[in-house]
């Protein structure tokens, strides 16, 4: 029997922290390989393991084996096809519970998909009994058909348990915890409670990895290496914790740390909802605390008479021994090897789709374009950002162009190089400490791209939108990713930041020429805004903006999202949710409060007398054209007739040119926006169209200005009616919310003050640091 096993996490390295798949992966190899199973492994991006869809299938006519194991659920949508062999997921720990808990809001988007990729398995192995009975159910209403007991086995840990370890008399009590940090897994009150209950001044606490809280009187520790956990665990600890909040992922898992501790012979405090619990009550291996107050109380016992501790942990090492012993963990397996059988599947199973996106397959053309650049290829190291962007970002009088901009200078304010490369062939830009520098590209960068008619003749060949033609052109010009490369090898960039979906083709391309990270931030889900504003989209024209947009996002290593509306929008479709993450739009609040006070002092015809209504925006986007219309046809002529005669400032570039209103005031676009904005006594958002977040929105809390808006207008922000501003969506009770702003001096204030206290955490240089964490992470 030959078993292909493949992983995501490489090998387990003795000097370096392991996580718990690895050492999964470990002990099941040599358990198997015990019992005479030839194991080969593979690991993801690995010279000999696996980067891209097909890969899995190449594996499997290389080594020939009777079946496949897959230590991830998601490698099962690697396959391009049905598996040829036998397959076997393992799926040790409740990845749909754990979802739940940390991102509830695609928690039923994820199993969908985590069950779609399990119908391509003929066996699946889970942790314990409970996993057992959810699986099951999961896969019932699934459709599976379970009537010869289904395709799911409980294989746990194996465990090699040590001799139980005497104490030093009079020593302290060393209890120790810790690990990475989950959202699932909130440790925070416990520990609190512990550091400040009746025996902190007779325990050592220690906790290891990145602490969830500061805790009196703790010892903290970075995650050792394998080999020192487990020394420390052997000849230093008398006690391991596992103490967290009650959910539905900890009534379910069977956590490695519970288990590293009674394979040390130490005796364990848990909770008495964790599936183990029964068998450490029943072995004697431990106590169960079902509140802090509770595990403060058991700890100043053990302390007062630290000789209990001996029986307790000869009842774990009995537990891990007899419980856990590696060839029995792995019996119910060796029994289904003997003879793998394929499962038997409904209709419904057999009928139903896949996953919405898989691990995007290269193309032909891709393979031959990376085999040709091998030889110009670098790795690039450095904390630099490259960003590859539109070109149209000065004046920054567009919100998209506000948002680059800002986040450029926010990353370079935090120490991190930046490079910012656009449509533009004859010069780059190096931002430092938030000033941007124009430099020249080098000679042959700008006279070897092909001509940009070409270009844009084969965007029209495309059937892409003209009227969005900035969001395509990389996707027809390989030298937007060669500028891009070239650049980051100036500044030492390690990141590539794609704005908007086809420039993360050529985030792409300078990714296989000078590795590193690339990631799209998704200013909307374009192919849904592109739907919305072109009524004239053909269906064939918008599936292939959808399958561009999301064949892209699939390629990144992270996808960034400005809003959960969309995040949830790309995750219904396909994308995988642990790709997306969401940091919102940010807003200039310094600025905002401290900028020019007159910056409307040129621009006639504003009346003193009268109150000013403030509307700002791009006006050549047709949704802000739109609005502009509904003030001028039915917001105006209804204050007017409540005896509210309203001037309105309209402040943007490209004004219409039509349009000839006593009462509209058409700036243009403003060097700075604060002084306008605080001229304004309400600001006034009627979108009815368009996608995306409301940077003016943003902008007018900032200033101040208290804010009357459609449902549409402040779409992106999670805003609610009367608290932060007005939401009206019918222009008889619009106009009546702004006349009854106008009236009342206290309820602007109000609703002003509110509004200036969500917008507080918005500024750019927060959203710069959350830019910087997210690419400390994937670094």
């Amino acid at each position: 029997m030959k078993l292909l096993y493949l992983t995501e996490d490489g090998p387990l390295v003795p000097d370096t922290p392991a996580s718990g798949n690895q050492v999964r992966a470990e002990r099941l190899a040599g358990s198997l390989a015990e019992a005479g199973i030839e194991v080969v492994r593979a690991f993801r991006d690995e010279p000999e393991g696996f980067a891209r869809a097909g890969d899995i299938e190449r594996l499997i006519e290389r080594h020939s084996p009777d079946a496949v194991l897959l230590g991830y659920w998601k490698l099962a949508e690697w396959l391009t096809g049905p598996c040829q062999v036998a397959l076997i997921v393992d799926c040790y720990a409740p990845r749909p519970l754990e979802q739940l808990i940390a991102d509830p809001a695609v928690a039923d988007l994820y199993l969908k998909r985590y069950l779609a990729a399990l119908r391509r398995a003929d066996l699946i192995l889970v942790g314990n009994a409970r996993q057992r009975r959810t699986m099951s159910a999961w896969l019932l209403a699934d459709g599976a058909d379970l009537r010869n007991g289904g395709p799911v086995i409980e294989v746990p840990h194996g465990l090699c348990p040590g001799p139980a370890r005497g104490r030093t008399p009079g020593s302290p009590l060393v209890a120790v915890t810790g690990g990475q940090r989950w959202a699932w897994r909130d440790s925070e009150r416990w520990l609190l409670e512990l550091g400040r209950g009746p025996a902190s001044d007779r325990v050592e606490l220690h906790l290891f990895g990145a602490a969830e809280t500061s805790v009196p009187g703790s010892i903290e520790h970075p995650l050792l290496g394998w080999t020192d956990w487990q020394a420390f665990l052997r000849e230093r600890a008398d006690l391991g914790l596992e103490l967290s909040d009650r959910n539905l992922e900890r009534e379910h898992s069977e956590p490695f740390r519970v288990l590293a501790c009674l394979e040390a012979a130490l005796p364990v405090v848990v909770n008495p909802w964790l599936p183990l619990a029964a068998d450490i009550e029943r072995f004697g291996a431990g106590w169960l605390a079902e509140t802090p107050e509770q595990a403060a109380e058991v700890l100043a016992g053990i302390a007062a008479d630290p000789d209990q501790l001996l029986a307790r942990a000869e009842g774990a090492r009995r537990l891990a021994g007899q419980r856990f012993a590696p060839d029995q963990a792995v019996s119910a397996l060796l029994q289904w090897l003997a003879a793998p059988l394929r499962r038997a599947r409904s209709n419904k199973e057999e009928s139903a789709s896949g996953p919405g996106l898989s691990a995007p397959a290269p193309s032909l053309g891709g393979q031959l374009a990376r085999s040709l650049l091998r030889p110009f290829t670098r790795r690039v190291d450095g904390r630099g950002v490259v960003v590859i962007t539109r070109a149209d970002l000065f004046p920054a009088d567009h919100g998209a162009a506000v948002k680059i901009v800002e986040t450029a200078r926010a990353l370079s304010r935090l120490g991190r190089p930046v490079a910012v490369v656009t449509a533009e062939r004859q010069r780059w830009w190096a931002v430092t400490d938030g000033h941007f520098e124009a430099r020249t590209l080098p000679a042959w960068l700008r006279w070897s791209a092909p001509p940009r008619a070409l270009a844009h003749l084969l965007h029209r060949m495309r059937g892409l939108p003209a009227s969005n033609a900035f969001l395509y052109w990389p996707l027809n010009d390989p030298w937007y990713g060669l500028r891009a490369a070239w650049a980051g090898r100036q500044i030492g960039a390690r990141t590539l930041l794609a704005e908007f979906p086809a420039y993360a083709h050529a985030a792409r391309l300078a990714r296989v020429l000078n590795g590193g990270r690339a990631l799209l931030v998704e200013h909307n889900v374009e192919y849904a805004r592109l739907a919305e504003q072109l009524p004239d989209l053909s269906v064939s024209n918008y599936r292939k903006l959808k399958d561009i947009e999301l064949h892209l996002a699939g390629c990144m290593d992270a996808v960034v999202c400005v809003s959960d509306s969309d995040r949830r929008r790309l995750v219904a479709d396909g994308l995988d949710p642990a790709l997306v993450r969401v940091i919102p739009h940010g807003v200039d609040l310094a600025g905002m409060t401290t900028g020019p006070e007159d910056d409307t002092s040129l621009e006639p015809g504003l009346d003193p007398s009268r109150p000013v209504l403030v509307f700002h925006g791009t006006f050549s986007y047709p949704p802000n054209r739109q609005a502009l219309t509904i003030l001028a046809e039915e917001l105006l002529p209804r204050l007017a007739a409540a005896g509210h005669p309203c001037q309105l400032l309209a402040i943007g570039s490209s004004p219409p040119k039509v349009l000839d209103h006593p009462d509209i005031v058409l700036t243009g676009s403003l060097p700075s926006l604060a002084g306008a904005l605080r001229q304004a006594t309400v600001a006034v958002v009627p979108l009815v169209s368009g996608g995306g977040t409301r940077m003016k929105i943003l902008d007018y809390f900032a200033a101040g200005v208290p804010v009357v808006s459609t449902t549409k207008g402040c779409e992106g922000l999670p805003l609610s009616d009367g608290e932060q501003l007005l939401i009206r969506d019918d222009w008889d009770r619009f106009a009546a919310s702004v006349g009854g702003l106008l009236d009342s001096r206290q309820q602007r204030a109000e609703l002003a003050a509110r509004a200036l206290t969500f917008v507080e955490k918005l500024d750019w240089l927060e959203i710069g640091k959350q830019y910087d964490r997210l690419l400390e992470r994937l670094a």
